[in-house]
């Protein structure tokens, strides 16, 4: 069997492209997004999958520095509707 490689994606005219790399990890493949919105998907044979949860939380923090958490959201304009 053999094992997934990640790419990183983005949409262009409906249509998803990926950057041809066969990266071995998620960190090099988000250092390979080129476009606003891209993203890292897994792949093996030559089908796009989803990131596991695992993955997913890699991918976040090779992105923004950390593990995206649930209480990381704010309110638009950035106040706590409990502030105003």
């Amino acid at each position: 069997m053999r094992k997934r490689h990640f790419v990183a994606v983005y949409t262009d005219s409906g249509c998803i492209l990926g950057c041809n790399h066969k990266h071995k990890n998620i960190t090099t493949a988000a250092a390979c997004i080129s476009q606003p919105g891209g993203y890292v998907v897994a792949v093996r044979r030559r089908k796009y999958l989803p990131l596991t949860e695992v993955e997913e939380a890699e991918f976040q923090k090779a992105m923004f520095g950390r593990a995206a958490r649930a209480s990381d959201s704010a309110p638009v304009g950035g106040l706590n509707p409990q502030e105003s």
